[in-house]
């Protein structure tokens, strides 16, 4: 990082950690509420040397699901607003695992999670009570109520944010090493035995152990042979396509096909609607039609683009038929 990218990056993660602290007095009055920081925003603060050397571009808080509206309400109060429009009304809640709220002047960006996986109605869904169970204090400059999750919980949330939501291919560079640095910090406080026993239960053994593995490659991280195979016996035949596919460019027709096949059938029909009939107030937020009244002509758009990609993936399986071998 340049001189000047570090002052710029500095000075944004002050104002994000003041943020953090009003934050915290937000969410515990009258009532408190359990918020749990995940990711960037508790790690530059506890486990980088200088914050100004992890940027951060959001706030990531979890917390209880039966109080998220009770959360988003406080946040709203305290002059924040929703920017992404749902495709449907209460579809989020279906088919993604958080809110994205944004507050300006300055301009600061808080993501409300309630699960840890993409969804709650995905395959790949964790266990949110243990979770729950794994959280501690955030060490912070100044007194808070604010939590993070522990080394194990911590870790085992990041490698299956980078490598099974995201993907290798749109994987940031500082997620790897937020891992490197969580594991050098905390490794005598994880538990391995754990880590290994909660990613096989969760089914997320091959995203920890492709993330273990990079960045033991990358950095030198200091992960136990023995765990790297452990993770190894419990790798999912279904699991390793998914994640190799994740690891190479992906068009948006392939990402929405996944995304379909992750789902069970409540959340597949919920994707479904959304793709082919989202809300008018969804398509006006998405596509900005001008002059407004135009906007019904972009459902035949939306449609003849998804059967584009649908013709695109038919067309590349029919190819790959054909050749032996070939994805």
């Amino acid at each position: 990082m340049t001189s000047e990218q570090l002052w710029r990056t500095a000075a944004a993660n002050l104002l994000i950690l003041e943020e953090l602290r009003r934050l915290g007095e937000i969410l515990s009055r009258p009532l408190p509420v359990p918020v749990v920081v995940l990711k960037g925003g508790a790690l530059a603060f506890t486990h980088y040397p200088d914050p100004a050397i992890r940027p951060l571009s959001d706030i990531d808080l979890l917390v209880p699901e039966q109080r998220v509206g009770e959360v988003r309400e406080r946040l709203v109060s305290a002059g924040y607003r929703e920017w992404a429009q749902e495709m449907a009304p209460g579809l989020n809640r279906v088919l993604s695992h958080h809110l994205n709220l944004r507050r300006d002047a300055p301009t600061l960006y808080v993501e409300v999670h309630w699960t840890l996986g993409l969804s709650q109605h995905d395959r790949y869904a964790p266990d949110m009570a243990w979770f729950w169970e794994h959280t501690e204090p955030l060490r912070l400059p100044f007194p808070t109520p604010l939590l993070t999750l522990d080394p194990t919980a911590h870790l085992l949330y990041l490698a299956a944010h980078t490598i099974l939501h995201h993907g290798e291919a749109e994987a940031d560079g500082k997620w790897w090493y937020d891992i490197h640095l969580l594991v050098g910090r905390d490794g005598a406080r994880i538990q391995w035995d754990e880590l290994v026993a909660r990613a096989s239960a969760f089914r997320w053994s091959e995203a920890m152990l492709r993330a273990l593995t990079r960045c033991r490659k990358e950095f030198g991280t200091p992960v136990p042979g023995e765990v790297l195979s452990r993770l190894e016996a419990e790798r999912e035949r279904s699991l390793i396509a998914v994640l190799e596919r994740k690891a190479r460019p992906r068009r948006k027709g392939e990402k929405a096909w996944d995304r379909l096949r992750s789902l069970d059938w409540t959340g597949r029909m919920g994707l479904l609607r959304g793709l082919l009939f989202p809300s008018p107030a969804f398509v006006h937020w998405r596509y900005r039609p001008n002059p407004a009244w135009t906007w019904p002509f972009f459902y035949p758009y939306r449609w003849l683009d998804i059967l584009r990609e649908a013709a695109h993936l038919a067309l590349r399986s029919l190819k790959a038929r054909a050749v032996p071998g070939r994805e």
